[in-house]
């Protein structure tokens, strides 16, 4: 049996309790008028509620619908039903017409995670939500003319690589060519990273791993811009395996470095034939550090660290998203 194997049943039990939560949640939503004040979460995003808020809700399904396939359909976890659910035609309507009416609405993150989503569960329901968001990702795409850097959520390289990586799967040809460009055009010039300025306090992201593993699906000749980008690869492994200090786990931005140490692990093992021997068994140890914090920690973290153990461990076993759909 493998880890994946051995970990999917609890990690699918977790993510229905997590997406059935409604509260405490944190919905974004922008009230334009004294009428426009309705935020009870199930009410107004009634597919993605639960997970604290709406981009962990989209992309815990999108761990959920993968680990289903893990699990099987003689699963005695609910997870199935939860997913049929929450994507149902009507509740998924619902969901188009308020991006419909905020076109920004947790761009790019959160419609990264959405393309991700349907790249795993395709279905006529997510169709339209799949076009809508890819209209918006080419409109935010013209906007960028720099790119954002620090490793959280608006993190550029990071969201173009989960917009790249969904589009591709799904199909949408247009959608992945105006991603190289940007990718190109925004990151393909740049030289000796200085990886030490990166980490501040509130990271979940390297954004100096995340701009690797984008290029490493854009370029011909990664290698050789790797080179320029990342020279002192020894030292710069030092400091990527470093396990991250959290001193308040009940500090939602503080607890980000949890999701810190996975995303860097998952990140190392993707481009692990550009380091040294010992870049597995050091991502193994940063991953672990983690581990106890997905089922058994604050919901800070367990809303949203199952997705990137997850990722994690797709990557260590060589298994690709394709294999379980």
């Amino acid at each position: 049996m493998t880890t994946l194997e051995t970990h999917a049943s609890t990690w699918a039990e977790a993510i229905v309790a997590t997406l059935e939560r409604e509260f405490p949640t944190a919905m974004h939503h922008t009230s334009t008028n004294a009428d426009d004040c309705t935020v009870r979460p199930r009410e107004l995003h009634p597919s993605f509620y639960g997970c604290f808020d709406w981009h962990s809700s989209v992309h815990m399904q999108y761990s959920g619908a993968l680990l289903n396939k893990v699990l099987g359909p003689e699963s005695p976890i609910s997870l199935a039903a939860l997913l049929d659910d929450r994507l149902s035609p009507q509740t998924l309507t619902i969901e188009y017409n308020y991006l419909l009416e905020h076109p920004g609405y947790e761009m790019p993150y959160g419609r990264a995670w959405l393309l991700q989503l349907a790249s795993v569960r395709p279905t006529e329901a997510m169709d339209k939500l799949v076009e809508l968001t890819a209209q918006h990702c080419h409109g935010w795409l013209g906007s960028l003319n720099q790119p954002v850097r620090h490793g959280m959520h608006s993190n550029t390289a990071f969201n173009l690589f989960l917009i790249l990586e969904a589009a591709e799967k799904i199909g949408l040809d247009s959608l992945a060519s105006s991603v190289r460009g940007a990718a190109v055009r925004l990151f393909g010039n740049d030289r000796d990273y200085p990886l030490d300025w990166e980490l501040s306090g509130h990271d979940f992201l390297s954004n100096g791993l995340s701009e690797a593993l984008l290029m490493s699906r854009v370029l011909p000749d990664f290698p050789r811009w790797f080179d320029a980008f990342l020279p002192r690869r020894s030292e710069a492994l030092d400091f990527l395996t470093t396990i991250p200090e959290v001193l308040d786990p009940t500090d939602g931005l503080l607890a980000h470095r949890y999701g810190l140490a996975l995303t860097r692990a998952w990140m190392l093992v993707e481009l692990a034939e550009h380091f040294d021997a010992s870049v597995l068994p050091r991502a193994q140890a940063l991953a672990a550090s983690a581990q106890p914090q997905l089922i058994d920690g604050h919901f800070m973290s367990t809303h949203w660290l199952i997705t990137y153990a997850l990722r994690f461990q797709l990557a260590s076993e060589r298994k690709p998203v394709e294999e379980l759909r």
